[in-house]
Parts: structure tokens; sequence; C-alpha cells
């Protein structure tokens, strides 16, 4: 009940500073509706990170990454002390871990080393690179249109359930996505920010830079920057080749000056496990990565469950007004952003959901700038009713989605049975214990000093051998640690 009541207190709040957004943009106020949007956006996210506990997929594998990270930030491991044989090509049970790139785990390896192996630590930097996110949004949406779209744009990605359960880390890619999401936005931006007769090489140089940290976020969809780009150029003002060989050659010396150094490292010092790692990212294309199939008509669906019902409708009066504008290269460079990623995934074998966000800013924009369309013609129309209609239905839809996946009124997740442990039974846990017979060893060695903890249960001999080299040895049993006796 308290829950529910809680809820309730949270949707008034939110729908009190929502109206408040409001009544600044209609007055012109935009940094004050921008503010209001902002903490808007930090209200969600705190909540979507209040679950005290890791989630199962990928969180508690990029939190305990992290964790090691910072006594060796230039070697990620899950097993960090590996006594039983590993595969790295397991990415739930090895020692080398390369299963995301590391520039995502640097960060939380930082907020760790700050605040310590708890919670906070982990979803902090998400909080903050969510909120970057909306941010830039609006920056995108101001700069290709105007301040309207750019706030509405922004308050669609403030609220947007998928992005805020992302902060919580309770879908695939969690903290990764976030931040590849950001890095892509810096760079797209600085690339529209470059749009100008005499464009500013400086500028150009840094959004390769960000396209090669995107690189290292999350490997080739970063890539995505380049047709948004030529686009963008090909099409804004007159077309030069000159500047288009300088900037494409900025583009790539930025892109390579970052991540050249961590690939080369990476595939001298573990040749295999980083070539399969590169490899395998393709080789997503042609076929199922970890069970993740489905029909080829699957993100078409998604798009209505994540940016809402009416989104094709947004969609087809943006493609038509592209052929009625003069500010062609705005509507060409979002379509692009929007379509490439979708026929490429498309086409792909391994399908997530999560994978559809690279364009979610663009997609943002494009229902804002429906919005603004529909109420500007609703102003003049006859049929004010349908407009009316259409007007609520892409606000409420978003809001929908928000309150459906934030869980604002609670939510029925199985949490892990570590958690169920007592402070005095994890006091015994430390550097020299080693625990067998947990299927929760990854929330056990982020959490606890303990040397290591697996699932499996070994040969007595084994254990026996550990034991001589001074570690306690401890099975868990129907959430007991039981000392091994053989």
């Amino acid at each position: 009940m308290s829950q529910i009541l809680s809820g309730i207190f949270l949707l008034i709040s939110i729908g009190c500073l929502s109206y408040i957004g409001w009544r600044f943009l209609r007055n012109r106020d935009y940094t004050k509706a921008l503010i209001v949007i902002l903490v808007i956006g930090t209200v969600l996210r705190v909540i979507g990170t209040k679950d005290p506990y890791l989630h199962a997929w990928d969180e508690r594998y990029h939190a305990l990454v992290s964790k090691n990270l910072i006594e060796h930030p230039l070697t990620p491991t899950l097993h960090d002390h590996p006594v039983l044989e590993f595969d790295n090509d397991n990415w739930t049970g090895s020692n080398i871990w390369l299963g995301k790139p590391s520039f995502p785990l640097w960060i939380m390896s930082g907020s760790i080393a700050i605040f310590g192996n708890n919670l906070l630590a982990v979803r902090l930097p998400s909080i903050l690179l969510g909120l970057l996110a909306v941010w830039l949004t609006f920056l995108i949406g101001r700069k290709l249109f105007d301040e309207r779209i750019g706030l509405m744009a922004a308050y669609f990605h403030a609220i947007n359930g998928l992005v805020i359960e992302l902060v919580g880390g309770k879908v695939s890619s969690d903290h990764v996505e976030l931040c590849f999401i950001v890095m892509v936005e810096v760079s797209v931006y600085l690339v529209i920010l470059n749009l100008r007769p005499k464009p500013s090489l400086k500028l150009t140089f840094f959004a390769g830079i960000f396209m090669g940290l995107a690189f290292l976020s999350k490997w080739y969809p970063a890539l995505i920057v380049l047709p948004v780009w030529l686009t963008f150029l090909v099409t804004y003002g007159k077309f030069n080749w000159r500047i288009f060989f300088k900037q494409g050659a900025l583009l790539l010396i930025g892109f390579s000056i970052v991540t050249l150094p961590w690939v080369l490292y990476m595939r001298s010092t573990y040749p295999e496990e980083m070539n399969a790692i590169l490899f395998n990212a393709l080789s997503a294309y042609s076929e199922t990565v970890h069970s993740h199939s489905a029909p080829i008509y699957y993100y078409f669906n998604k798009l209505l469950v994540i940016f809402n019902e009416l989104i094709y409708l947004a969609l087809g009066f943006f493609i038509y007004r592209l052929f009625k504008t003069e500010k062609r290269w705005a509507y060409l460079g979002l379509i692009i952003w929007i379509l490439v990623p979708l026929v490429i995934f498309t086409m792909a074998e391994t399908k997530r959901q999560t994978y559809l966000l690279i364009s979610a800013p663009a997609f943002f924009i494009v229902v804002s700038w429906f919005w603004f369309s529909l109420r500007d013609f609703y102003l003049n129309a006859r049929y004010k009713i349908i407009n009316g209609i259409l007007l609520f239905a892409l606000i409420a839809l978003p809001v929908r989605y928000m309150i459906e996946r934030s869980k604002l009124f609670g939510g029925n997740e199985l949490i892990a049975e570590f958690y169920y442990l007592s402070d005095e039974q994890l006091a015994i846990l430390d550097d020299k214990t080693i625990v067998f017979g947990t299927d929760d060893y990854v929330e056990m060695m982020f959490h606890t000093d303990v040397y290591a903890a697996y699932r499996k249960i070994p040969m007595d001999e084994k254990m026996i051998e550990l034991e001589r080299e001074g570690f306690e040895i401890y099975i868990l049993d129907n959430r007991q640690f039981v000392p091994f006796n053989p």
C-alpha cells in the first residue's frame, strides 16, 4: 500500500513539474523550462536506481569488472583470482573479460574507487550521463529547429521508460548503452555545430574523438556518426570536395587517436580474446548471439512500444515535409540517423530492443517536431477534436510507458539469494576465503572481499589443495556457509 501511495505522489509531482515546465516554455523562458525538464529527469533516474541489488543482466558483470579495474586499469577481469579452470570465451565465467569495451567501465571504476563498492557508485555515472543525454537532445533539437522542439524532445528523452531502465541497470547493456548514447550524441552535435560556410577543423577533430569514445563503448555501431556527418555535409549548402576530404581525414584521425592505442594494446596482450571480440561483434550480423533471435519485423514492432504507438504517423509526416522545406539538410540528417541503424539491425540475426536507442535522440526530436506541427495546425484547423486527441496521445503514451517501465508502483523481479544473507554471515568472507556452490558468485565477489566464488563445486582434491595454500573453503548450502570437511 505504501508503494502505491508513494507512486501516486511521485506521479502527481512529475505532472505538476511538467505543467510548470510547459508554462515556462509558453512564456519563452526556455532556460527555466530546461531546468524543470532536467529536474524531472533526475527524479525519474533516481527512482530508477533505488533497487537495493545488482540486476542479473548485465549490470552485475559490469560492476564486478569495474571493481577489478581499480587494481589493474588495463586488464579487465571477471574472476580476478581464477582458482579453477576458465574459458575466456565464456563471458560469464572468464578471467579476462572483454564482453564490452572498457571506456564505460573505466568511468564506473572511477566512481567505485571514490564511493566504494556499492550500488550508488555503480549507478551514479549513469544518472549523470543520462541527464547529459537529455541536455544534448535539447541542444541538437534547438540547433536543427528551435528551442520549443528541442525542449519537447528533451522532455520525451527525460521520461522515456526504456532509457530510465538503462540508468537503473534493469535491461541488457545498461550503463554501457547510456555511455554509448552520450558519446554518439556529442559527436553528432559537434558535426551539426560545424555546419557553417567555414567549418572549424577543431570541431571536426573532436567529433572524431567522441566517435572513438563511442567505439570504445560499444564497438562498430559508433560508426553511425559517419553517414550522419556525410548527409549533413552533402545537403547543407554547396558541397565542397576539399572540405569533404579535410573533414573526413580529421574525423578518422580523431577516431584513430582514441581507439588504436587500446585496440592494438589488447590485441598484443590478449590476441585470441580480442580477435574473438572484434569478429564476434561482426558475427552477430549473420548468426544469433546468446539466443537473441527475433523475426524480421521485430524492431518495427518495438518502435511502437519504445517511442509511442503514433511513431509511424510522426515519421510519415516528417518524411512528407522533407520534400516541402528549404531546410532539407536537417530532415535528412535525422532520417539517416534513424534509418541506417534500423535497416542494419533489422537484417542482423541478433536482435535486442536496446539497439534502437542509438537513434533515440533523433526519434525524440521527430516526435517533438510532429507535436508542434500538429499544435500549430490545431490553432487554425477545422478538425480540432481529432488534432487535440493526437496532441494528447503523443504525450500520454510516453507517460504511460514511463509509469510501466520505471515501476513507480512496485515490481516483481526475482532477487538473488545473496541479498538474503545476513551481515554476520558475510563478515566471514575475506581475501582468505573461497566459496563454491553459489549461483550469485558475481554479486558475492563485488560486495565482499572474498578471494573467489564459483557456482561449480570442484572435486575434494582441489579444495584440499586450496586449503593447503591457506584458504578457508565454504560451500553455500540452503543460505548457509558450510565449511569444507574432507
